[in-house]
């Protein structure tokens, strides 16, 4: 940071981080008032919009490290695409601006009361936004890897994309060189703690969601398919935790696909008293309907009681192949009876 030469501000931004760049050079605006610096560097409080509209940016022009703590910029529409990196906007008052397409980088928005306010398309990477109103702001197709929202508060008003700018584009993040859809993963991270701390369940439910849908297409993209194929396992079987219909479908297909393998790989046989009935099909073309509906229904009843881990109770499997497939059906059906109390148990905590 320069100071102030021959009545110029002078003010030259200092991020403090190697691995960014930003835009370098002094500001050549002529200080305000008594300061040293121009009206936007200048370390005053509470600077109101008439004041800063009389020096309102022109289009393109940069704003980078603007001080604006506690300032007064209720409704003010000239700072939509302004470059602000590194802005200190903590404290300050933006309800009903707009905001839009403004490049707000590692700017500092601690107790900001932004209700209302248009971020529409705004670079909100690194921003710090604690203790933040954002009820009722509108922020679609925002930038927000390595952001950090801590105590923020938002309300079914308050609008974000359905899907990441990071995974629609998709766009590269400018402050690391995380893939795309990391820094869509990191996006809706954030929404669901968003949303969790603000009384929003059907939200954060949908957010954790996504987070975990742009994991399993990154690991395809990167080549990690034993990851890859895990993910693919839990959004089917489970929808990421979030779905017991998922894994009571999962149950009754592993039940039903078994009850028509038994017949052919080697069948049933039940016990009645002193006889015993073997349940099997060798060839189903030329088996009786009836016959072949008497044998699904014995081995659906035996693939129930298998999956249940009941035992065999009255009924065997005939063979290793049919043997093999009951002690499956057995390791699957304990497996998706505890992921259907993990499933539960998560929904409630919601």
């Amino acid at each position: 940071m320069e100071t102030a030469t021959d009545g110029r501000c002078g003010y030259s931004l200092e991020v403090g981080l190697s691995d960014v760049s930003v835009p370098a050079g002094e500001c050549d605006r002529p200080a305000w008032d008594d300061n040293d610096r121009c009206v936007w560097h200048a370390t005053v409080d509470g600077k109101s919009a008439e004041t800063l509209e009389e020096f309102r940016p022109e289009p393109g022009e940069s704003l980078d490290g603007a001080y604006l703590r506690d300032a007064s910029l209720v409704g003010v529409d000239w700072l939509a695409e302004a470059s602000l990196v590194g802005a200190d906007f903590s404290g300050a008052v933006v309800n009903g601006a707009d905001l839009g397409g403004a490049d707000l980088t590692l700017a500092n928005m601690k107790d900001l009361a932004a209700i209302d306010a248009d971020f529409t398309g705004a670079t909100l990477e690194g921003a710090v936004f604690t203790n933040a109103d954002l009820r009722r702001a509108t922020l679609e197709h925002v930038l927000t890897n390595e952001a950090v929202f801590t105590d923020v508060h938002v309300g079914a008003g308050t609008r974000f994309s359905d899907i990441s700018a990071y995974e629609r584009e998709p766009v590269k993040p400018t402050l690391s060189d995380d893939h795309p859809l990391e820094a869509a993963a990191w996006t809706y991270r954030q929404l669901q703690r968003i949303y969790q701390d603000n009384a929003l369940p059907g939200l954060a439910r949908e957010s954790y969601t996504q987070e975990k849908d742009a994991r399993r297409r990154l690991a395809w993209s990167e080549g990690d398919y034993l990851t890859a194929a895990k993910w693919e396992l839990s959004r089917w079987v489970m929808h990421y935790g979030s779905s017991p219909y998922r894994v009571l479908l999962a149950a009754l297909l592993s039940i039903v696909v078994s009850a028509a393998l038994f017949p052919i790989t080697g069948g049933i046989m039940e016990i009645q008293g002193e006889r015993a009935i073997t349940y099997t099909i060798e060839d189903p073309s030329s088996a009786p309907v009836w016959w072949i509906g008497r044998v699904f229904f014995k081995s659906l009843y035996f693939s129930v009681v298998t999956f249940a881990t009941l035992g065999y109770g009255d009924i065997q499997p005939i063979g290793a192949w049919a043997r093999f497939l009951a002690g499956t059906l057995s390791i699957v059906g304990s497996l998706l009876s505890a992921l259907l109390v993990f499933v539960l148990a998560r929904l409630v905590t919601w």
